[in-house]
């Protein structure tokens, strides 16, 4: 009888609220800055494919940097100061590649401009064979040199593997304007180009690399190794990690064009007779469409402040950060980051950086390198309690007494009231479709059953996930940027997570009866660990998800009240707890320790990103009067608001940052 009660209201609830609830656009995605920092002017982030999760990251004056996983420090990997170019322009140490077997053979490879004479090098290095962390500088073994001395610009700068196995470089055409000699549609000359070599060449032959027997110009002197021509400066391009493994180019353009192309083998993509598919009047005679291959899509670059494109990647990641299957890419002088979705370029974030590059980690998460020193990660835009997607969370709570949400949107100060649940549910504000908006869901302690409501579509979901007694614990345990539904079962200390991502069940004993459950991506893997807080011995023990080992850390005493949040903005969960007003807080990026007066005994802490910083704010809900005291991290201002009364359950103590 409850049960259908329940659902008549649900979907009167639908009726009413459809317009104002549903239909929602969430902010796009957030940059989690400084993810690495302490570097000078980085050009270029990869992986070694080897499973060892670290990320290489490209210095252009000749250092090769290398960051272990679950950790933001940079160390050397390799020096080549003396051996490339340091003038800075577009010149330097700009490429990097790993063997598709290195992790047996050890052998990477390097695209920079010579420091003598400008020249673009491809060269081999191993690493020390007992040490994977450091290249062995006397390994050196050039594998192809190209001179580049009419002009310092223009010199392209990506190698990579292709998914057959052959090392691909793009050649910028060799700088100077309208491309003097005309590089780019000589075939006898290897710049403005797209070459593929093999340097895994079978006997007979003996020199450093072949030419693979399917390039299209195999058996002309000078030509050999190229796959594709008529490029200008194709500095930054990728293969896609998915559907046909297409090579993606941003192709730099003079004045006024800037284009990105999908390769084809034997493709001329017009320069210098075409600038994206406007003929440049360089050869008029020339001027025929149907010669060339045309551009995927272009935009101007004529009136600032866009001037460079910056070939990105298209997005393959598990975590949801972007939307599957969109390319990234961004402008070098404006700072803009944007997808192309296939019909349209939509401009996502307008940032301060000159983007240099891309980078792609073994998981396929994207991060944007800046020429001025920093490394970001791309990340999901939410936040906890955020019902209007705007990246800020908001002043809401469940009123059990008459089973009504209640919130103020951050985004416009409007007011919305929800009818959705019963007096005895718990709620479980959390985003379960993915699209970076909190819904609306209540776990019922009578039955088990799980109650939400989609913020995508409105669509109403009833789920069976626990019994009596449990604890609701949802969050987002296995990375696909989807809360997962989750319990604490006290009586016998274990956990039960049903994942998203593949539909599969997880128990495990972790913690005991009086344990707090206290959850959080306390390692900075993009997802949840197991946690809880005891507070018989003031100690939070927790299960990183990224290693699978047990850390232990007394933070608290008992009466303590935990408040786990990112209050520091480095993507992971500080250690935190509130004490009657005050709160404590252990801050993972410089494992330091932060305390402050904030609240008053009896205030329940509502820890949440009020302001849209990506850090959490202290913040308390005083239920006798109704009050909220939010202390904003941006710019330490205080703000209160008047929302709530005796009884109310604030949403941002449940749907924990």
């Amino acid at each position: 009888m409850k049960k259908s009660g329940y659902w008549a209201v649900s979907f009167l609830c639908l009726s009413i609220f459809a317009t104002s609830l549903f239909g929602q656009t969430a902010l796009p995605f957030r940059l989690q800055q400084n993810f690495i920092t302490g570097l000078s002017l980085p050009v270029h982030l990869t992986v070694a494919k080897d499973g060892s999760r670290r990320l290489f990251i490209v210095q252009q004056r000749g250092i090769i940097k290398v960051v272990q996983p679950g950790t933001n420090v940079a160390t050397d990997f390799i020096s080549l100061v003396g051996t490339v170019s340091s003038s800075g322009n577009e010149r330097g140490l700009l490429g990097l590649a790993f063997h598709p077997q290195f992790a047996t053979n050890r052998r990477f490879f390097v695209y920079y401009t010579r420091l003598s004479d400008g020249a673009i090098v491809i060269s081999e290095y191993k690493t020390f064979e007992s040490n994977p962390n450091q290249g062995d500088p006397s390994t050196a073994r050039p594998i192809i040199t190209i001179p580049h001395a009419a002009a310092s610009n223009h010199n392209g700068g990506t190698i990579a593997f292709g998914p057959d196995g052959y090392l691909y470089a793009g050649t910028g055409d060799g700088g100077s304007g309208d491309d003097p000699p005309n590089n780019a549609q000589n075939i006898n000359a290897l710049l403005g180009k797209i070459l593929r070599i093999d340097i895994d060449p079978q006997p007979p032959v003996t020199a450093p690399y072949g030419s693979p027997p399917t390039n299209p110009y195999v058996g002309i002197a000078g030509a050999d190794e190229i796959y594709a021509l008529g490029m200008r400066n194709p500095y930054r391009w990728s293969f896609d990690k998915g559907g046909t493994n297409q090579l993606w180019v941003g192709d730099v353009g003079q004045d006024a064009i800037e284009e990105v192309d999908t390769i084809v083998l034997g493709g001329n993509y017009g320069w210098r007779v075409y600038e994206g598919d406007s003929c440049t009047g360089n050869d008029p005679g020339l001027c025929t469409p149907s010669n060339y291959l045309p551009r995927v899509f272009q935009y101007s670059s004529a009136s600032g402040p866009r001037c460079s494109v910056t070939g990105g990647y298209i997005y393959r990641g598990a975590r949801r950060a972007l939307p599957f299957g969109q390319y990234i890419y961004a402008d070098y002088c404006s700072g803009e980051i944007l997808l192309w979705d296939g019909a349209n370029q939509n401009l996502q974030l307008d940032t301060a950086r000159n983007i240099s590059s891309f980078g792609q980690d073994e998981d396929g998460e994207i991060y944007v390198v800046g020429l001025g020193g920093t490394i970001d990660k791309i990340v999901g835009a939410k936040t906890s309690a955020d019902f209007d997607g705007d990246r800020r969370t908001d002043v809401s709570l469940y009123r059990p007494s008459d089973h009504n949400w209640y919130r103020l949107n951050s985004s416009n100060g409007g007011f919305s009231a929800i009818p959705f649940g019963l007096p005895t549910d718990i709620p479980v504000p959390e985003d379960y479709d993915g699209d970076n908006i909190t819904d609306i869901a209540v776990f019922r302690p009578s039955n088990g059953d799980w109650y939400r409501l989609n913020s995508s579509n409105g669509a109403f979901q009833a789920f069976h996930w626990g019994s009596t007694g449990d604890v609701p614990t949802a969050a987002d345990y296995d990375g696909d940027n989807l809360a997962d539904h989750a319990v604490f079962r006290p009586s016998n200390g274990s956990w039960f997570i049903f994942r998203s991502q593949n539909q599969s069940f997880q128990g495990l004993p972790f913690g005991t009866n009086g344990d707090i459950p206290a959850v959080g991506d306390f390692d900075g893997d993009g997802k949840s660990d197991i946690s809880v807080f005891r507070p018989s011995d003031g100690t939070w023990y927790r299960l990183n998800s990224s290693n699978g080992n047990l850390a232990a850390f007394p933070w608290g005493m008992q009466g303590d009240v935990p408040v786990p949040g990112d209050y520091d903005g480095d993507g992971k969960t500080d250690t935190a707890v509130f004490r009657g007003g005050d709160w404590y807080v252990w801050k993972s990026q410089t494992e330091s320790f932060f305390a402050m007066h904030w609240g008053s005994p009896g205030d329940v802490p509502v820890a949440g990103d009020y302001d849209g910083d990506a850090k959490s704010d202290l913040a308390v809900f005083r239920a006798p009067v109704g009050g909220w005291y939010i202390n904003r991290s941006t710019d330490s201002a205080f703000q209160a608001a008047a929302f709530g009364t005796t009884g109310d359950l604030p949403a941002p103590s449940y749907d924990q940052p």
